[in-house]
Formats: structure tokens, sequence, C-alpha cells
């Protein structure tokens, strides 16, 4: 019996859909996708409606445009390997360590935390260690900041709209509002601080890092004390910083603008 006749229409047209949207990271509407594949409206419902059951795909309220969801993300993260992902960063982590004079940290998103892969730890008195696979807040250090500032605009929306903004101190973003506002600074400066905004005496200054298709597929971030990294190193260090995660990103394949 030929192989063509085992083929599942449906679940051809699912994967052509996913193939589809991982080649537009700007995202695609009903229509576009009715267009590009050929098929009619009531078909592309359904698979759509079952994709996003299933949370591959999600659907922007104001655009309507269908996305890759992080949960499609990750599968490709986890075939490709965290270990891999730290083995191409970990010796330009290494290099900023050293330039800044501070810890630096490699870490994922999973679910509505992020995980920490991955540290180069400082020389300084006070050091910074946590234990690998340690999850943290998104909203209250530079990390996720950062994150939420480079992912695409409805998915920085659904995912802020899953956090709880939990005060730590009088510090601490705590409204939908105020987060946008530090968004806008993060994506014109490149870069997303923490002025001990959940720890007391410890600040960060984080970005992301990026693959072929812009989208950002892990946080990299410095850490210090208030005493050693300090307010007035921002500017300076932010530049390292985002540096170093282009270096990194460029082995993912990005093309710097």
């Amino acid at each position: 019996m030929a192989e063509n006749n085992y083929h599942v229409p449906n679940l051809e047209r699912a994967l052509e859909i996913l193939q589809r949207l991982s080649e537009k990271p700007q995202g695609m509407t009903q229509k576009e996708l009715i267009d590009s594949l050929g098929v009619s409206k009531n078909s592309i419902y359904r698979i759509t409606m079952t994709l996003m059951n299933h949370g591959f795909i999600s659907r922007g309220e104001v655009s309507r445009r269908y996305f890759l969801t992080r949960k499609m993300m990750m599968l490709g993260a986890t075939a490709m390997g965290d270990s891999h992902l730290v083995e191409l960063a970990i010796d330009e982590m290494r290099e900023l360590r050293d330039k800044v004079n501070a810890s630096v940290y490699i870490a994922v998103l999973e679910g509505t935390k992020g995980v920490i892969l991955e540290q180069a730890i400082g020389g300084t008195p006070f050091k910074f260690s946590v234990d690998l696979g340690s999850r943290f807040n998104l909203h209250s250090g530079a990390p996720g900041k950062a994150l939420l500032a480079f992912l695409p605009d409805d998915e920085c929306d659904a995912l802020l709209s899953r956090l709880k903004l939990e005060k730590y101190n009088e510090r601490t973003i705590t409204t939908k509002k105020a987060m946008k506002e530090e968004i806008a600074k993060i994506r014109k400066q490149g870069y997303a601080t923490d002025l001990a905004e959940e720890f007391e005496g410890c600040h960060c200054i984080g970005t992301v890092i990026k693959d072929h298709r812009k989208y950002p597929i892990a946080m990299i971030w410095a850490t210090g004390s208030s005493f050693s990294l300090t307010a007035d190193r921002f500017p300076k260090v932010g530049k390292l910083v985002k540096g170093t995660a282009d270096a990194i990103s460029r082995k993912f394949g990005y093309q710097l603008p």
C-alpha cells in the first residue's frame, strides 16, 4: 500500500500552520492562514482552536493574529537542549563577569517564572550564588522585565495578565500601567535594571538573548551588591550586558539591526 494512504489531512494542515507561524514572528490572521494554505475557513477554525486548546498557539485579543506560544518554543528549546544554550553562552558570561566584576546568570522562561540555567560567580567579597534551577519572579527583577519588554506585544500582554505583581518593597512595580512605562524605557535603552526591587542590597542589569527571528529565547544579567554595582554604573554595565547578549544571539542566527 502506498505511503500516502496513511496521511492524516488535518494533522498535516496543523503542522503546516505551525510551520507558517514559525516563519512569521509578527503572527498571521485567519485570512492569511486560509490564503496561505488554500483550505476552508471552517477547517482553519477547527484546527486553530485545537492548537489553542492544547496551548501551542495563541491569538491576540486586539490584533486577532495567531502566534506560536512559549509552549511551542520550549519544545524546540528542549530538543536543542538547555545544555546547548549554556555551552554557547558560558564563555561570554565569564568574560562579562570579569569586565563588570559581578555575578552573571542565564535563564529561560517556564510558565510565568524564570528558571536559572547557569551562573558565573563574581569575585567580589559579597558573592551572589544561587541554586541552578531556581525560579524567580518576572516583575521584580531586571531579567524578567527585559523578557517582557522584548516579547511581541501580544505575548507580552498575555504574560503580563497572568502575573501577580506582588509588592516586596516601595521600589517594586505593582501595577500594569507602571510596568508598561518601564517596558517602554527598557525597549529604548536595550536593557533593564533592578534597584533592589525584591531583594534588599541587590542590584541587577539584564537583557535578552535572541534567535534568528529576533525572538527572546533566554535572559542574561549581571548581579551585584548595591555597594559595588551602584546606579551610576548602570549605563556602562548595561552596554556591556547588551553587547554580551548580542554576541551570544549571533550564535543563534540573530543579526543586529
